[in-house]
């Protein structure tokens, strides 16, 4: 079953390193044309026909919208800065942005500068993360978080806490809670240990370890 699970987790990745390339690719050059034609469109008008040019600045608008959105969807899809700045800084960087959007103070904490650690790994932590923030921003109702990733003799280590109301212990296991349950799957198809606790009134606690080789 484990073995099974990390086959999945495996096409699963490449399927969306497909499908963010084809956004990127097609979706992405197709929107840029699109803007260039409005923008050529724009020059080649009189000045006279002002309803024309704003409703072209408005199309322009629209595309260049489009178009950060596609890239946002290729970079979430395929965390690609991950290549770029490596796990930490990308956790950091992750920290961050939650942060910003929420209005949620979240610490990011690390014992190494830089850690490291094949892709799979890195991908498998930074998804578990980005499943945990999302359950806080759904649930958890909390005022702070904590991230902390850390590296211990053979193993990669990484714990989240926050201050919220506290999964319920009937949630941990249910198999509704399918953030949850991708958040085990990947730890374990990874040879790794799974462990989330949640205190009435006083938050949730996730503890991650992953063997490194």
């Amino acid at each position: 079953m484990r073995a099974l699970a990390a086959n999945l987790l495996s096409v699963r990745e490449n399927e969306r390193t497909v499908i963010a390339r084809e956004l990127h690719d097609e979706f992405g050059q197709a929107l840029t044309h699109l803007h260039l034609g409005l923008s050529w469109i724009s020059r080649k008008l009189a000045p006279e026909q002002q309803p024309l040019q704003e409703k072209i600045r408005s199309l322009s608008a629209t595309t260049t919208s489009l178009i950060q959105s596609v890239r946002n969807i290729a970079s979430e899809l395929r965390p690609g800065v991950l290549d770029e700045l490596g796990l930490v800084k990308t956790l950091r960087s992750e920290a961050r942005e939650f942060e910003g959007h929420t209005g949620i103070p979240c610490r990011f904490k690390t014992n190494t500068v830089n850690i490291q650690v094949e892709r799979p790994v890195a991908v498998a932590v930074f998804r578990i993360v980005q499943a945990a923030l999302t359950n806080v921003i759904r649930h958890a109702q909390a005022s702070r978080v904590l991230i902390t990733l850390v590296k211990r003799k053979r193993f990669l280590v990484l714990m989240m806490a926050d201050n919220g109301k506290g999964i319920p212990r009937e949630l941990i296991h249910s198999h509704n809670s399918l953030g949850i349950t991708g958040m085990r799957e990947r730890t374990l198809a990874l040879g790794g240990t799974f462990a989330l606790r949640g205190s009435r009134g006083k938050g949730t606690r996730l503890v991650i370890h992953i063997p490194l080789s």
